[in-house]
């Protein structure tokens, strides 16, 4: 077959068709391989950080029961990123050179560039939004709970006030019904007619 380089390929802004599907055609050839040896929550940051997945898909693809072997995942990873056509499989190249250079080598055979250290680069900064992303997520739960717990302590001191005021009534009620009669005839009568 034709062999194709990652840097050849990146070079063309517009990928053939062909080219894309002899790519895929090797990646589904040892598809069986990378499945055993991919981590998808070690690629998925750099994928979303080039825009081909999406929180969705990463969450689809680490957290769903449907996918609960390290093995379904990346295939599902897979299937994912050939939806994604071209782009999908740029990145997925670009990822496998970072962190499985030598099956990037076995795919596309051409050796590692030395673009790692833009990838790392890159994948830091994101990573590091990621991260502020989510502690201004935490923080943000953590204000509602504060706010959810200080509103169900108001509604907690309302319900003992309303109970001691039913009690206080039901009291000055039974006090009512028992002196009434002694001392007020005519409001007994009315009290029993209630």
């Amino acid at each position: 077959g034709l062999r194709v380089g990652a840097e050849e390929l990146r070079s063309s802004p517009d990928w053939s068709e062909e080219r894309c599907e002899e790519l895929w055609d090797r990646v589904e050839g040892v598809r069986h391989k990378l499945t055993r040896i991919l981590h998808p929550a070690k690629l998925t940051p750099y994928l979303r950080q080039c825009k081909v997945i999406d929180e969705q898909d990463e969450d689809e693809v680490l957290n769903s029961t449907q996918y609960p072997l390290r093995i379904s995942k990346a295939g599902r990873l897979l299937d994912i990123l050939r939806g994604q056509g071209q782009r999908g499989l740029q990145a997925f190249l670009e990822s496998l050179e970072f962190y499985h250079p030598e099956q990037y080598t076995q795919l596309t055979g051409q050796p590692p560039t030395q673009r790692c250290s833009l990838i790392l680069e890159g994948l830091t900064q994101f990573l590091l939004l990621e991260v502020r992303k989510l502690r201004d997520q935490l923080r943000n739960s953590r204000m509602c709970e504060r706010r959810l717990s200080q509103r169900c302590r108001v509604a907690e001191d309302e319900r003992s006030r309303a109970e001691r005021k039913a009690q206080e009534l039901r009291h000055d009620r039974l006090q009512l019904e028992r002196f009434a009669p002694l001392h007020f005839p005519q409001l007994a009568k009315a009290l029993k007619l209630q």
